[in-house]
């Protein structure tokens, strides 16, 4: 087979908002488990959402244990042939292409000094482990986590809103490996529900299983994201939620000629954020326009030979920010996917999987988190071990 360039990690960058890392001479050191083998390596590197520079130390990329620690020695990484560079605001770099071996299932960790300047563009994302540590400790063989202040904000956050809020993953944006086994990715295209990873993790476990060293499942989810509109800028935590799904299917994807299959699975926030603190009730959207953004979207992918499978929406009704209008716009919406579903790949029916019938505008207590919205793991699983994986044979 011929050798390909194929994502084994990537994640959608946003502003990372009050999650930000402040400038502080440290190295992030990222333990990614690989579904794919790949011979060579190269990384981006993102400072999009940034209001400052970023000057990058030093570069390091090593085989490890699950845990961060080298096995063996590591290689330099560099980004034009130097080990030092800069990264201006709003600017996403690659790094020069390096001979390295990665084996099915093998971790391998990337470690970047950031010598100065804020991390403000990344994302919360669980699928990969992040080790912090201050100075420049590319080159050490094991790095002991220093945790943050900003750990214990983010996890008071989590307890109090009932929804998880991750680690955040500054900077690095994809990873690649040089594939010759015929790998491609599969990249799921959604928002929190998809971005917290109860049905994500568990779907690329099942996918791993059954396609071993076929397939490396990429979770391009942002919290808060819409299909159509980008943020709000009346939100306080500006950024955070990413520029619409429309807007951002060119980096997130189209960019990436490895991409197989697209999960889509937004919807959510179209239906249910107008009218509240995160977006005002003129951007209250009609079902018929969120259908015609995603067959537009399935028509872009399409183009490019890519696969969409789309999710519809589950139901939110004991949400506390839903009413009898948005519910009864989403119902519209999930009744035109189901009609139209011969536009696009698949659809997958994950509102009635979740349905509770004796409320049929919600979803079942024993799937949701506390916040009545976001899946919890069972419910995750659920979802995940419902999903047809003949779809992607």
């Amino acid at each position: 087979m011929s050798e390909k360039w194929v994502q084994t990690w990537g994640q959608a960058h946003s502003a990372l908002s009050f999650f930000y890392y402040p400038p502080c001479p440290k190295t992030y050191r990222m333990v990614v488990s690989s579904a794919i083998s790949g011979k060579m390596i190269r990384l981006e590197l993102s400072n999009e959402y940034a209001v400052n520079d970023v000057k990058i130390g030093a570069l390091t990329v090593a085989n490890c244990d699950e845990n961060g620690s080298f096995c063996g020695t590591y290689k330099a990484l560099t980004v034009n042939g130097q080990t030092s560079f800069i990264i201006k605001k709003g600017e996403i770099v690659k790094t020069d292409p390096v001979d390295f071996s990665v084996e099915v299932d093998g971790y391998f960790c990337v470690s970047a000094y950031v010598e100065e300047g804020a991390l403000r563009s990344g994302n919360l994302i669980d699928n990969v482990g992040l080790i912090t540590a201050k100075g420049n400790v590319t080159a050490q063989q094991s790095v002991v986590n220093e945790r943050r202040p900003r750990d214990t904000v983010r996890e008071i956050a989590s307890k109090v809103l009932g929804m998880y809020f991750h680690k955040p993953i500054p900077l690095f944006q994809s990873v690649e490996l040089l594939n010759e086994t015929g790998a491609t990715a599969i990249t799921v295209f959604g928002d929190s529900i998809s971005q917290q990873g109860y049905w994500t993790n568990a779907f690329t476990e099942r996918i791993r299983k059954e396609y071993n060293g076929r397939y490396s499942v990429i979770n391009k989810s942002i919290m808060g994201n819409r299909i159509r509109l980008d943020f709000s800028p009346r939100f306080i935590a500006k950024g955070l939620f990413g520029i619409s799904g429309l807007n951002r299917l060119q980096r997130d994807v189209l960019n990436y000629d490895d991409t197989e299959y697209v999960v889509f699975a937004l919807g959510t926030n179209d239906f249910l954020q107008y009218g509240t603190i995160s977006a005002p009730r003129s951007e209250k959207p009609t079902a018929k326009q969120a259908l015609d953004a995603v067959v537009s979207v399935s028509d872009r992918l399409q183009e490019k030979g890519k696969k969409m499978i789309v999710f519809n929406v589950l139901h939110f009704g004991s949400t506390p920010d839903s009413n009898a209008e948005k519910v009864a716009i989403l119902k519209e919406y999930n009744r035109l996917l189901e009609e139209n579903k011969g536009k696009f790949y698949a659809v997958y029916d994950q509102a009635s999987l979740c349905l509770n019938p004796e409320k049929p505008d919600c979803s079942k207590d024993e799937y949701l988190g506390r916040d009545k919205l976001h899946p919890n793991k069972k419910g995750g699983q659920v979802v995940a071990d419902a999903i047809d994986l003949g779809l992607f044979r």
